[in-house]
């Protein structure tokens, strides 16, 4: 349930600027140095503002934060959920498969900067550590999950999978764009992996908020993409397997005649 603002000529810089507002609220609350606090914010847009990102970038920071807003009064302690918004996907390389530990020592390094409190550091390195392993939890398989602000984080991380057909299209394609270094069907039968776990669990969604608005839609975007994927994947690998026939078969034929045209050729 992403909460979309209406877009206009000055959408990019409006984003920037409400990420900025919050970063230094957030920030202000542990330090008074302002340029601390500018550089902090500079490095962080910096890197989701990277041209490989076409969907963990600015804009899926900006729809995380709006969901916050959303949901603000059901969280217990907010700023740990502001911080790993702004950490979760601070390095991002489809290419690597440490993203999340590096991530998190950028934030362990902002953290020492800010002289952020122990348990705060501890909490949001569980919460960027859970988007490691497929944002789950025990919670996804409980009728009646207890929900708490870690909950609620990854059900933001999540949103989009529940949003209409039209953008989880564009969703997943921005997805496909971002490993446009993995072959085609490669790339199918991977995702469509990855994908499947999802419906595998009894929820998508932790809270019951977000199943309640997000889930039906979330299951039914999910398992039409896992379709599309493993007919796509399977029809690649079958015209791979006709164009390897085809190519023996031509050859053998050429072969064939340049046999026939020599023996042709003998006295």
């Amino acid at each position: 349930m992403e909460v979309r603002p209406k877009r206009d000529r000055g959408f990019i810089d409006t984003k920037k600027e409400m990420l900025w507002i919050e970063w230094q609220t957030l920030a202000r609350h542990y330090t008074d140095d302002q340029l601390l606090v500018g550089e902090w914010f500079y490095d962080i847009y910096q890197k989701y503002s990277e041209p490989i990102r076409q969907y963990h970038n600015v804009e899926h920071v900006y729809q995380m934060i709006l969901n916050m807003k959303h949901f603000y009064q059901e969280l217990t302690y907010p700023r740990t959920v502001l911080f790993a918004i702004f950490f979760h996907d601070y390095i991002y390389d489809p290419k690597s498969k440490d993203n999340e530990d590096q991530s998190i020592k950028a934030f362990e390094s902002c953290a020492r900067d800010l002289e952020l409190e122990d348990d705060l550091v501890k909490d949001v390195k569980q919460m960027i550590n859970l988007t490691s392993s497929g944002h789950y939890t025990e919670e996804h398989e409980e009728e009646k999950p207890r929900t708490r602000d870690i909950h609620y984080f990854l059900d933001f991380d999540l949103s989009i999978l529940g949003s209409n057909h039209v953008e989880y299209t564009l969703y997943a394609k921005k997805i496909r764009e971002e490993y446009s270094h993995v072959e085609e069907e490669d790339y199918c039968r991977r995702r469509a992996q990855v994908m499947e776990k999802f419906l595998k669990r009894k929820y998508v969604y932790c809270t019951r908020e977000f199943r309640q608005f997000a889930e039906e839609n979330a299951r039914k975007n999910v398992q039409n993409e896992v379709e599309m994927l493993r007919g796509r994947a399977e029809h690649l690998s079958t015209c791979k397997l006709k164009q390897h026939t085809c190519g023996k078969d031509e050859f053998e034929d050429k072969s064939h005649s340049n046999a026939k045209s020599n023996l042709d050729g003998q006295d």
